[in-house]
């Protein structure tokens, strides 16, 4: 394990072992800056001897995985979860604004479509946006620990065509679905041979109408496999809430995104690119490390047929929203208990309890609290903070957990090659 050092300028160095931060720190050389990483501040002006550090990041959808290298030692390895409730916020703050018309207050106009940023050039939605902003705040977080010299980063790139269709190849790549038809639509009633397809031992009408199976407002596209064919009545019951479709999941939603991801991040990011194939040789081949994204992303880092020796510990990080924003005064409120501070925490805020360390993950009027680890998992369901509880760190977008030892971290020296 290491202790990231700044300097009196707040300019990232070299990592020292423990053992020489304490020393610096019982000397009155150096003060705490951070405790997790654990960071310290030098106190006075001492010589910049930086060594180069290769930094790297495996990009992903939901998580992501980072590392630093510097003459064969790894230096960093963390894995974050990135945020997957934007959308789910978005939808609801449309909500609540829409019922804010009837409610007891001023009257707030419908908008519709005269918002500026929604006819912006080069306009990303929301929920993609926050996962590149993630990306680019891990680079951030990372330059701020160590003296990088160098990135690289894995870009993805998925087959799109071969998710949906494992069996095609060659000229099949031209000859999709619809080909042949003149609309989606046309494709869709052929496919379903002119048939309401509700399945509903009920009279049908002869008109038919095509249905989005999940929503357009929740997420549905106008791919044919969200796509399928109703009568006018099983239409018209569906929406009325008569009779329901279970919404199938996307099989190319995170593929889909991380093109995305990848494109945007190229166009303010100056880093050397890899590829998957790459990564998955010299972690299985060359380290022998277990398939993970922290771990992938240590191979990247590394040169071809070079061993570096990686850390028994890795960093867990989770970003989450600034705050969570309900209606909790008023007539018709959801929330009888604030979403701000109670009894002077809020939610994932991190606290030391009788029940152990934790972030809080619900709060009772009653002062009994829920607390939950980096990765969501509870730790206990009811835990007085009104008695012996000490707040340790307050609440952030980027929420970090401590150092956990890997298990396979003892079996580094054995699985290595005769000839390394």
């Amino acid at each position: 394990m290491f202790v990231y050092v700044i300097n009196k300028n707040g300019e990232p160095l070299m990592p020292c072992k423990p053992a020489k931060a304490k020393h610096l720190l019982k000397a009155g050389k150096a003060k705490v800056k951070q405790t997790r990483p654990f960071t310290i501040q030098l106190l006075w002006d001492c010589e910049d001897n930086k060594q180069p550090v290769i930094a790297s990041m495996d990009t992903g959808s939901k998580v992501i995985g980072s590392a630093a290298i510097t003459n064969g030692q790894v230096i960093y390895q963390a894995e974050t979860q990135i945020r997957q409730d934007v959308s789910k916020k978005m939808t609801q703050r449309a909500m609540y604004r829409t019922t804010r018309r009837g409610r007891k207050c001023r009257y707030r106009p419908a908008r519709w479509l005269n918002r500026a940023n929604s006819h912006k050039t080069d306009r990303l939605a929301p929920s993609i946006r926050s996962k590149v902003d993630s990306h680019l705040r891990e680079k951030k977080q990372i330059e701020a620990k160590l003296p990088v010299t160098e990135w690289k980063v894995e870009t993805a790139s998925f087959d799109i065509h071969k998710i949906t269709n494992q069996e095609v190849k060659g000229i099949d790549y031209q000859k999709g679905n619809q080909k042949g038809y003149y609309n989606v639509k046309a494709y869709i009633l052929e496919r379903d041979n002119y048939k309401c397809q509700s399945g509903r031992k009920t009279k049908h009408s002869e008109k038919l109408h095509i249905h989005h199976i999940q929503f357009r407002r929740n997420g549905g596209t106008n791919t044919p496999s969200n796509l399928i064919t109703l009568c006018e009545c099983c239409h018209s019951d569906l929406h009325d809430g008569i009779f329901d479709f279970k919404a199938k999941k996307s099989m190319t939603k995170h593929a889909t995104e991380i093109g995305i991801v990848k494109s945007q991040l190229k166009k303010v990011w100056d880093f050397t690119e890899t590829f998957g194939y790459e990564t998955k040789f010299k972690r299985e081949q060359v380290l022998h490390l277990p398939k993970t994204h922290y771990n992938d992303a240590v191979a990247i880092g590394c040169e071809d047929d070079e061993w570096v020796k990686p850390l028994e510990v890795i960093l867990h990080k989770r970003h989450v929203s600034s705050g969570d924003f309900q209606q909790f005064k008023g007539v018709r409120s959801e929330k009888k208990i604030p979403t701000g501070k109670l009894f002077g925490l809020r939610k994932f805020d991190l606290v030391k309890t009788s029940k152990g360390i934790g972030f809080v993950k619900g709060k009772r009027s009653s002062g009994f609290f829920a607390l939950m680890d980096i990765l969501n998992n509870t730790l206990t369901t009811s835990v007085n903070v009104k008695k012996n509880c000490d707040r340790l760190a307050a609440r952030s977008t980027t929420l970090i957990g401590g150092w956990q030892f890997l298990p396979e971290a003892k079996d580094f020296g054995v699985s290595l090659p005769q000839n390394l």
